[in-house]
């Protein structure tokens, strides 16, 4: 075999993974300019992208791919987010007033400080996520949320107006109707 070609035989082979980021890198970027444009993404994948403080106000993202994704601060507001996967995403601060959360997954998710007043949460998995400071204000009744030992709700201002006290991992009930909210 000439020498030559024994060369360049592993080339590719070297190039390839390099090439297969990059594409996923754009496949990524186009997925987003599609978002901004039309405003809806439906079931696309937006795992670990950086969307902190975008304006995503009434976007339409039902079962997207938002694992691992930073959407501190995010405007989220009437986002219709059905069947989403938001699982170890950040959204520290996120303004979801009015979201459709209904079964979404945000498991592991950081929602501390976020504002989630008169969202839609029947079925929402939010174990071991951190709903410090939050505000849930008006939200939909969520018996997920219920019996989860690992919710931190500390200083947490539930749908029924009364702000949890305790700095800890706690079972909670967000029924509206009731008029105490820690258990």
């Amino acid at each position: 075999m000439n020498p030559l070609f024994r060369l360049l035989i592993p080339i590719p082979f070297v190039l390839t993974p390099s090439l297969v980021s990059q594409g996923n890198n754009l496949l990524q970027q186009h997925v987003i300019q599609q978002l901004q444009e039309t405003r809806k993404c439906f079931s696309c994948n937006l795992s670990a992208v950086n969307f902190s403080g975008a304006n995503l106000e009434q976007v339409d993202l039902r079962s997207a791919n938002l694992q691992g994704a930073n959407l501190k601060n995010a405007n989220l507001r009437y986002a219709n987010l059905e069947w989403a996967d938001i699982r170890e995403a950040n959204l520290q601060g996120a303004d979801l007033t009015g979201a459709i959360l209904k079964n979404t997954l945000l498991t592991d998710a950081d929602l501390q400080k976020a504002n989630l007043s008169a969202s839609n949460l029947e079925g929402t998995d939010f174990r071991n996520a951190n709903l410090s400071y939050a505000n849930l204000i008006k939200a939909s009744k969520n018996n997920d949320i219920q019996g989860r030992n690992s919710v931190n709700i500390c200083e947490t201002v539930l749908p029924n107006g009364i702000k949890s006290g305790r700095c800890n991992q706690s079972k909670i009930n967000i029924n509206p109707s009731l008029s105490s909210g820690v258990n």
